[in-house]
């Protein structure tokens, strides 16, 4: 069943490469290198070409889906082709993602800042404050979050270009010997990318809400790019910069190397670049509070604030029993391999289901 979407709430599709990358690219890129490396060494950069890969074939199944039912989001596609109870069922095991997703991002800033800059700040402190900024932008409606995506990529991408200092620094032999690692190897590095590049299905869900959609799938892939330009280059110099035992040791490498970087006025500046970053995962916090508040509206059929409110305390409430580096370490890993089954795996699959569906009708019809 189709929901009629008010105009005023639509935008235009150039703004879904913003709500693609910046979706894409919140604490992840922080530390992806390591994580990366200790599986594929120092053809980790490969391990990413590989993910972009992926990337790419999962935004086309994405947008083929999506295409084939016009104005609905996952959740209404999900009941059309399943029915009710198996599409609120799947409906909730996507908001149960979502939800863990929203969680795993505030527990790793939080980390971020008490060892960077507020070591005795306590935990919930800094949650409650980041989920009041996200419940503000989140009653703004889709066309703040959308705004604030679209702020959030001017106001910090020129961070990357910080990246010049460590670059001056490399040590080219970091790279050899080249195509060392296994096929294996190089595979699993890819999957652990995986944390890193989620984001992607926020396309699911405000699809409907998008004017121009016959360009929806061109900025999608543009998104997906600039998101793989940007971690293929924190990782190439990363590698280069550290010598292996030191990035394997090293939690924060892109923070790290922002040590180097020094301006006449701003002795600290990975100082500024982590009070930055709650712009970078800003907009990962309002959309994914924003989409699962939608989908428990769809199933249970309350006013979005209410649940807004509900999610809110969910993840407050939680964050006082997981507050240790390996409970979020744990949260981490989960989210990233039900993220690889939910947005990866299961996108396959779906777009496959509904290929057969449509040749189905298409048959039918002729006949």
């Amino acid at each position: 069943m189709k929901t009629r979407i008010n105009k005023k709430m639509m935008f235009s599709a150039f703004l879904v490469f913003f709500i693609v990358h910046t979706n894409q690219v919140g604490v992840g890129i922080a530390g992806v290198q390591r994580i990366i490396f200790m599986e594929s060494k120092q053809d980790a950069w490969l391990s990413i070409i590989i993910s972009y890969l992926g990337m790419a074939l999962v935004v086309s199944a994405m947008c083929y889906i999506l295409h084939s039912f016009k104005d609905m989001d996952l959740f209404q596609i999900h009941n059309e082709i399943f029915g009710r109870i198996i599409g609120t069922l799947l409906n909730l095991i996507i908001i149960i993602y979502i939800i863990g997703g929203l969680f795993s991002i505030l527990l790793n800033y939080t980390e971020i800042i008490q060892a960077w800059i507020f070591p005795d700040l306590e935990t919930w402190a800094i949650i409650s404050l980041l989920l009041l900024i996200s419940m503000y932008g989140v009653f703004g409606g889709i066309k703040t979050i959308v705004g604030v995506s679209f702020l959030g990529f001017f106001l910090t991408i020129w961070l990357i270009f910080m990246l010049v200092v460590p670059f001056r620094y490399i040590d080219w032999t970091n790279f050899l010997p080249v195509l060392e690692a296994t096929p294996k190897e190089l595979f699993n590095g890819a999957i652990k990318t995986s944390y890193t590049v989620l984001g992607l299905e926020m396309l699911y869900f405000t699809y409907p809400y998008i004017r121009n959609k016959e360009k929806v799938q061109l900025y999608a892939q543009l998104g997906v790019f600039f998101t793989f330009l940007l971690i293929f280059s924190v990782t190439f110099v990363a590698i280069g910069y550290y010598s292996g035992e030191q990035l394997e040791k090293t939690i924060w490498a892109t923070l790290s190397m922002f040590k180097i970087v020094q301006f006449p006025n701003l002795e600290r500046f990975e100082f500024l670049a982590v009070s930055l970053w709650l712009v970078i995962i800003l907009p990962n916090t309002l959309f994914m509070l924003w989409a699962a508040s939608k989908g428990l509206k769809r199933i249970f059929h309350f006013k979005q604030k209410f649940f807004v409110f509900f999610i809110s305390g969910l993840v407050f409430s939680l964050s006082f029993f997981i507050n240790k580096r390996a409970y979020i370490n744990q949260l981490v890993d989960w989210v990233g391999w039900y993220g690889l089954y939910v947005v990866f795996l299961y996108t396959l699959i779906l777009s496959v289901v509904i290929f057969i569906r449509n040749r189905f009708i298409t048959r039918s019809g002729s006949a």
